[in-house]
């Protein structure tokens, strides 16, 4: 009896061991889904204010006799900023240190801030670009801020003012307090020299507060821009189990904090219950079948925690797709409704632009509130020359000026039936993923569309009829045929860890397949990669079509 009894006390503290550095290790890897979550979504968050404050610099140079506080270009600004809800205001700061322009006009107290650090650095470094600066209390309503800021030059290159955007803090602790943590568990963002940016739970005592000397900034971070440790809270009581992960092209730096007392309850159940029924049972079958019920349960417990985290991670990436494609489309925005204010004798071209650029910015938004949730399409007839037509300028400006954009349309192409904000977003996702994958980032991006009658070729299972065809090719990399196979499936990416977030071809399958066409891909390594989408033609014309020539 005693020697079954020390087996079944050996047996179990074994067991209750190896639990315990299972359930860490589970931890630890639940903490590192959701800090490169949280590091993709922080990154699309700050790119999407610096593409609105590109616009603001460039304003000037597009209306070179814009007046201080000119209610067109403030409402200009006020409608951006009701498209980013993590913006509190944007403004415009002259060169003598008070604002000219700002959402919150007329309340803008006149008040210097030419002492503000973020003047400062530009006014002395024109070779500064995006600045992303510590946490700042506001002059005029008195809540915290973190300024993002760029450099604004006179036509004679001297320093001309600063554009800048007032992030709320308080944006990223109400993100963070969505992912529902456990008790003890928390987020936070820093500045890459340990100022404390944002934290859920919030301590608003403790924003702009220096961490640099904690384990995160003192040892891990500068030995690896992002990696997970245990150490003990400064800010909380007991252990805490860490991930952190810099975030890309940004001087921040997100943490996940999990209470290992939290992690480790169920293993202290299940340490208690082995060792009691060893206590209790002499037998050892009897303690093995306890000691795997409890564990059983426990990972149970774990597994919907992981599940959890991973659904989080998923819908995460799903909003900095749409996010990306969102700002990308704001852009149009700004363009045309300054070409508009230029060109008042002659409105109707730049409003359209405009209006059908907002209308897409609005269902883009919508998809990024509702996250995932499926919806219906509202199919249409589409004209795709004329949609190709008007989306080249923003397709330009997406590729950046190392990548070359050519159109070929052919003539008297059908209308086709798709929906207009989703072809629209499906041609962007195709234009960046071709940039991303010229080599140098040099290249030709080439957009055609043509007819394609009944035998046309078409995969097996695609109903026989009249279709149209558009293509996006480019002369990149290219995939092979392991990659090629796997490209539209969902959250798998060619971009690398921590890049892409593998939805992109994915979205434009499904896209496709409800639109009742399909897709297809042809690449070939060195030469580059051609993505045809075939749509079902449409029995009658959109309103108002044209048939344009084709380039």
């Amino acid at each position: 009896m005693v020697i079954v009894a020390v087996l079944a006390f050996s047996v179990a503290g074994l067991a209750v061991l190896m639990e315990h550095g299972r359930t860490l290790e589970e931890g630890r890897r639940t903490a590192a889904r959701l800090s490169q979550l949280l590091e993709e979504q922080t990154a699309r968050t700050f790119q999407a204010v610096d593409l609105t404050l590109t616009g603001m610099v460039e304003a000037p140079a597009v209306v070179p006799d814009l007046k201080d506080h000119d209610p067109a270009f403030r409402a200009a600004l006020q409608r951006r900023r009701e498209t980013l809800p993590f913006v509190r205001a944007l403004f415009i700061v002259g060169a003598d240190g008070f604002i000219t322009h700002d959402t919150d006009y007329p309340t803008t107290p006149r008040v210097s801030l030419a002492d503000r650090p973020y003047f400062r650095v530009h006014q002395t470094d024109p070779h500064v670009g995006l600045h992303i600066g510590r946490p700042l209390m506001s002059r005029s309503v008195d809540h915290w801020f973190i300024s993002l800021s760029r450099r604004m030059s006179d036509p004679n290159g001297r320093f001309g003012g600063v554009a800048v955007a007032a992030v709320e803090p308080r944006y990223f602790e109400q993100l963070y307090r969505k992912l529902e943590l456990g008790e003890g568990d928390s987020i936070a963002l820093f500045h890459r020299d340990g100022t404390l940016l944002s934290r859920t739970p919030y301590l608003d005592d403790r924003i702009g507060a220096s961490f640099a000397d904690t384990p995160l900034f003192s040892r891990e971070l500068p030995a690896a821009p992002h990696g997970s440790f245990r150490t003990a809270s400064r800010l909380d009581q007991g252990r805490r189990v860490v991930s952190y992960r810099s975030v890309e092209g940004t001087p921040l730096v997100v943490a996940v904090e999990l209470s290992e007392t939290a992690l480790l309850a169920g293993w202290r159940r299940t340490a208690i219950g082995a060792f009691v029924g060893a206590a209790v049972t002499v037998a050892l079958v009897c303690m093995v079948l306890v000691l795997v019920a409890r564990s059983a349960r426990q990972r149970q417990e774990v597994s919907e925690r992981l599940a959890q985290a991973q659904k989080l991670e998923a819908l995460g990436r799903m909003t900095g797709g749409i996010a990306h494609d969102f700002n990308n489309v704001l852009n149009v925005v700004a363009t045309n409704l300054q070409a508009l204010r230029r060109t008042a004798q002659v409105p109707l071209v730049p409003l359209e632009a405009a209006t059908r650029a907002v209308r897409q910015g609005t269902t883009l938004a919508a998809q990024l509130l509702t996250f995932a949730r499926r919806q219906d399409l509202a199919l249409t007839s589409v004209q795709p020359n004329e949609l190709v037509s008007a989306l080249v300028p923003m397709l330009e400006q997406a590729a950046g000026p190392s990548v070359d954009i050519t159109t070929h349309l052919g003539r008297n192409v059908w209308p086709c039936v798709a929906e207009h904000s989703q072809l629209d977003a499906a041609i962007l996702n195709l234009v960046l993923n071709a940039r991303d994958a010229m080599p140098q980032g040099k290249g030709e991006i080439r957009i055609s569309t043509e007819n394609c009658p009944p035998g046309a070729r078409l995969r097996p299972d695609v109903a026989n009829g009249d279709y149209v065809r558009l293509t996006v090719a480019d002369n990149g990399a290219g995939m092979p045929g392991d990659v090629l196979r796997r490209a539209t499936e969902p959250f798998y990416t060619t971009k690398g860890a921590g890049v892409g977030t593998g939805l992109g071809l994915s979205q434009i399958y499904g896209f496709m397949r409800q639109a009742g066409g399909e897709l297809e891909i042809e690449s070939t390594v060195g030469l580059g990669t051609s993505v045809h989408l075939y749509f079902r033609r449409a029995t009658e014309a959109p309103r108002g079509a044209t048939q344009p020539v084709a380039s």
